[in-house]
């Protein structure tokens, strides 16, 4: 079964990004989504988060677990595909946290400048204060371009 096959049997299914999506939980009596849906390597991931198990959900939608596997021998074709979207998701989650932190730590250098007395400071003192200060003051100044490549990723 995959995931196209899958989503047609649920209600109120949403995108959720990242490959994930949310549905109403067929098992129980559900007004809010509670069941997340997402891609595996060899098959469909189903979870409730209101605590149905995997057979209660299977049942609700006349499925036995098994269904939920691509096939009981990969096709090495999908299994690349599912590991070539897996591998992308996660480079685009790293790379969001690492630009994340960067952001803090330049954001803490361009604080930390205000109000400093460098009257007593030498020359070697202000040039590396300075530019400190410039490489924090260049990573925000490219956020919006950051955040403009990463979404197409």
């Amino acid at each position: 079964m995959t995931l196209a096959d899958l989503l047609p049997r649920l209600d109120a299914v949403r995108a959720r990004g990242n490959g994930r999506w949310s549905a109403r939980c067929p098992a129980h009596a559900d007004r809010t989504p509670s069941l997340s849906i997402s891609e595996g390597e060899r098959g469909l991931l189903l979870k409730c988060f209101a605590g149905c198990s995997l057979d209660e959900i299977c049942a609700a939608l006349v499925l036995r677990v098994a269904d939920l596997y691509y096939d009981r021998r990969p096709d090495p074709a999908a299994l690349a595909e599912a590991r070539r979207r897996r591998e992308a998701r996660e480079h685009k989650d790293r790379a969001a946290g690492c630009h994340a932190e960067t952001l803090r730590d330049a954001e803490q250098v361009i604080l930390a400048a205000r109000g400093l007395d460098i009257a007593r400071w030498s020359n070697e003192q202000l040039d590396q204060a300075m530019g400190a200060i410039a490489a924090a003051h260049a990573v925000l100044s490219e956020e919006g371009d950051y955040y403009e490549r990463v979404r197409t990723l």
